[in-house]
């Protein structure tokens, strides 16, 4: 008999909090009725987190207290807030002093960094931002003593990521974020006439396939619903599913081949009215949710949990995930230890606890509907495990099955910065103020001017 595994709703998140799920752009929270219809849930779920803590807790090791002091930990969203309640619940001599800071918060912790000034002992980063930690000195050698961190049981591509270019590990997660189609099953029984997920992901197994899909929609709908959002959806699973090459290498910028199509791609979505020329972040893009208007979103692992449930608290058991073209990932949150820290020994016990503690990250999986970071735990969790707001969908599973496909050999620290500008540029292109020419040329006057010590060509 399978498990079922109540996935729990969580408030209307905040434009700061949606970040750490790994968007670049600005973000505006939900619209306020989604919030009033959340409150419920949300008493609910933090009574439950609650529980759960305290049973984390009763799992430690029996030196727990011999541990004592206090550590600084920041961070740019409130997701930590769960971690240290379970932390000092195992540790109860060890103080988390937590302090959360708003937009401003990564040019605030690289101006410590890069003046070498007082900071926190323990300072999270959104993936996007994570080489650019690393480049900068910023974090401890987690590979070297006294921390010999254990990654044997951690997904591979989030070592990577966490990793400088000898291959030390300078920061860690407890969460992995592959992605994929959501969409909304009511609408593909009745467009395309099947909810599976098996039989949406053969649909979408090419862009042909896609794109094939999205005029099933629009016709069977009289353009009433566009399969995305807004073109940029896509870009999630292009960004590093679809380029061959990184954007910067030896200090010369490269304009990979698949650009050129990807403007092309963006023209085709946009001329046929596949999109709903939504803004991401937007109350809009929220609420398409709850609506007709859009067939699905391409997102992560959080996308279910901060966008659909946050966009359409009603919605549960009509969405399903199903794959694209190729396996992407999205967001993340890691951690790492201040090269300044005074305390780094309590520091490195918080980073272990958060990401390398079993029962915790189990207890997390389930409390959160999150993905982990753990091998195990995934494995763990995923036995019976069933998705509520999927109807019957094993997610976890799925998630599982677009790991081995995800690639990070072109990660770089210019990837948000650089993207952004190619999307501000393809805008550009698609209301008609440039040709795709003219696009792509300001598109690399754009990188030259903010980067100036790369080769432009």
């Amino acid at each position: 008999m399978k498990r079922k595994v109540a996935l729990l709703l969580t408030c209307v998140l905040t434009a700061a909090s949606l970040a750490a799920c790994g968007s670049g752009s600005s973000q505006t929270p939900a619209p306020e009725q989604t919030e009033e219809a959340s409150e419920t849930a949300q008493e609910e779920a933090t009574a439950s987190e609650e529980e759960a803590v305290n049973e984390v807790a009763g799992n430690a090791a029996a030196d727990a207290e011999s541990y004592s002091g206090t550590i600084q930990v920041w961070s740019w969203t409130n997701d930590p807030e769960y971690q240290i309640a379970a932390f000092e619940k195992a540790y109860p001599n060890v103080k988390v002093e937590f302090t959360q800071i708003g937009t401003d918060y990564d040019t605030k912790m690289q101006t410590i960094v890069d003046n070498e000034t007082e900071g926190p002992d323990v300072f999270y980063s959104d993936v996007k931002n994570v080489k650019n930690y690393i480049e900068s000195g910023a974090w401890e050698n987690l590979s070297a003593a006294p921390y010999n961190a254990d990654v044997s049981n951690t997904v591979p591509y989030c070592v990577q990521l966490a990793s400088d270019e000898d291959g030390n590990l300078r920061a860690m997660t407890y969460q992995a974020t592959p992605g994929g189609f959501w969409y909304k099953r009511d609408l593909a029984q009745e467009y395309l006439g099947t909810d599976d997920p098996a039989e949406i992901s053969q649909m979408l197994s090419t862009m042909d396939g896609v794109l094939e899909t999205a005029e099933k929609i629009k016709t069977a709908s009289n353009g009433e619903t566009h399969m995305f959002a807004s073109y940029q959806d896509l870009w999630n699973m292009a960004n590093y599913g679809m380029r061959t090459e990184p954007w910067v290498e030896d200090g010369k910028f490269i304009l990979d081949d698949y650009v050129s199509e990807f403007f092309d791609l963006a023209k085709t979505i946009r001329d046929n009215d596949y999109d709903a020329k939504l803004d991401w972040w937007s109350d809009a893009w929220y609420s398409a949710a709850a609506d007709k208007s859009i067939f699905g979103y391409t997102l992560p692992t959080w996308g279910l949990l901060n966008v659909m449930q946050t966009g359409a608290p009603d919605s549960k058991g009509n969405w399903a995930i199903a794959s694209l073209p190729t396996s992407y990932f999205n967001g993340g949150s890691y951690l790492g230890i201040y090269q300044l820290s005074e305390n780094k020994d309590l520091a490195w016990l918080y980073i272990d606890f958060v990401c390398n503690n079993q029962e915790f990250l189990k207890q997390y999986a389930v409390d959160k509907a999150d993905y982990t970071s753990s091998v195990p735990v995934n494995e763990a969790v995923a036995e019976g495990y069933v998705n509520e707001w999927c109807k019957d969908q094993n997610t976890i599973e799925f998630f599982t099955g677009e790991l081995d496909k995800i690639n990070t050999s072109i990660v770089t620290k210019y990837d948000d910065v650089i993207g952004n500008l190619m999307l501000s540029n393809i805008d550009l292109y698609l209301n008609g103020t440039l040709s795709k020419e003219e696009a792509l040329e300001q598109f690399k006057a754009d990188v030259a001017g903010n980067y100036r010590s790369l080769t432009v060509e």
